[in-house]
């Protein structure tokens, strides 16, 4: 059954924009071989995110954007993971870039947005490579990789260290266009293979100074582009308290997927007769995964509309705040992993063959939770310091 729809206060617009997405779940679903056989999302596929406004969901108005809640965009995803993983983390990158480009100063959004406010961007955020000051802006070399949707990509969101002009180091954010860089196809892997996650290679690009922040800004949520949109609160989030659940929906969908798939396999039996040994045991692991399931979307709702709240009003967002987002997004991450082993195990044999649905599912969320950004141990660690549970001399949070 489809999960609610998290509407803003006074937007309507939400219920529609994700009814849209919700439509598209049968056709991701027939698309989901070829995007797995072709390593990368389909052409259609964007095509079809795009009439149905999914990529104006968190783009500021001033550029034709919807504005919408971070609630809903966690929605879409979701939903969108019920037909194909893949389709799915590729929309919540590039969507989120949208947000990420409003942070940057006016001069960088409207190079980017001028021509084509659609246009399309990927992101690698680990920080690799070199950027070196050089006139007014910075050369990049250096390689990156884990560029999600890079196929569809104008744009390309790079992070690396730089002078801070203080003798120092500093970690900075780069907009780079797709055109000068080389795009490396080493993207084998066996789950969320259509995402194209693949590298790219830059030997001394050129970035100017208006497409570069600095990266603790950013996670701060105090960038240029807060002035820019004074009136859109999203701006002014620190990254790491909403970001946790940007693309951790996409696992919450395939175990909601996974849960529908081994009712119906096990219903069907039934049906047919054809009773599984220890009947009452496969009741209790199904009742069991049921809860796990439920718990996981009930944490990614919940916790999203306390978020979205608190930003809305005003209210100050620390180290705890954060923390315990991120403690509950890995939880979260967790449940949903866990629930579709143990569907997997109760539903029989048949999963082990490689196009059946529940490996498919298995595959794909294996893959996702190893994003450093869903690590149990080290968010566990991280809200722990930020109730004051720590030895005196550790590391700081975020280290």
């Amino acid at each position: 059954m489809p999960g609610p729809v998290l509407v803003s206060s006074d937007r309507k617009v939400d219920i529609d924009v994700v009814e849209r997405a919700r439509a598209l779940i049968p056709v991701l679903a027939a698309r989901s071989a070829a995007t797995v056989a072709n390593r990368r999302v389909p052409d259609e596929t964007i095509a079809d995110f795009r009439r149905a406004g999914l990529f104006h969901v968190l783009q500021p108005a001033r550029f034709g954007g919807l504005e919408l809640d971070f609630s809903v965009f966690a929605t879409i995803t979701k939903e969108l993971a019920r037909g194909c993983a893949s389709s799915a983390w590729v929309y919540a990158v590039i969507e989120e870039l949208f947000w990420v480009i409003a942070t940057f100063p006016e001069e960088a959004q409207l190079e980017i947005w001028r021509d084509d406010p659609q246009v399309l961007a990927c992101a690698s955020l680990v920080p690799t490579g070199s950027a070196e000051p050089d006139g007014d802006g910075y050369r990049l070399s250096g390689q990156w990789h884990f560029l999600s949707g890079s196929d569809h990509a104008s744009w390309m969101f790079l992070t690396t260290a730089t002078d801070n002009g203080k003798g120092g180091r500093e970690l900075r954010n780069f907009f780079v266009r797709r055109a000068e860089v080389q795009l490396i196809d080493d993207w084998h892997v066996f789950g969320l293979e259509g995402t194209g996650s693949k590298s790219v290679k830059l030997d001394g690009v050129f970035v100017p100074a208006h497409r570069s922040v600095r990266h603790d800004d950013v996670l701060a949520g105090t960038a240029p582009g807060v002035r820019v949109h004074p009136q859109y609160s999203l701006l002014r989030a620190p990254r790491r308290y909403l970001t946790t659940f940007s693309i951790t929906p996409v696992i919450v969908g395939l175990a909601n997927r996974a849960l529908d798939v081994t009712t119906d396999i096990l219903r069907s039996r039934l049906n047919a007769g054809q009773v599984p040994d220890e009947f009452e045991a496969v009741q209790q692991k199904v009742a069991e995964c049921a809860a796990e399931v439920h718990t996981a979307n009930l944490i990614l709702d919940s916790h999203l509309r306390a978020s979205v709240a608190a930003l809305d009003s005003g209210d100050a967002i620390g180290d705890y705040e954060i923390a315990k987002n991120r403690l509950m997004s890995s939880y979260m991450i967790r449940l949903s992993v866990q629930a579709i082993e143990r569907l997997c195990a109760i539903s029989g044999s048949r999963w082990i063959f490689n196009d059946h649905p529940l490996q498919v599912i298995l595959r794909d969320a294996l893959a996702g939770a190893t994003h450093r950004a869903f690590s149990w141990d080290a968010h566990a660690r991280a809200y722990s310091q930020s109730i004051g549970i720590e030895r005196r001399g550790a590391p700081p949070i975020g280290s």
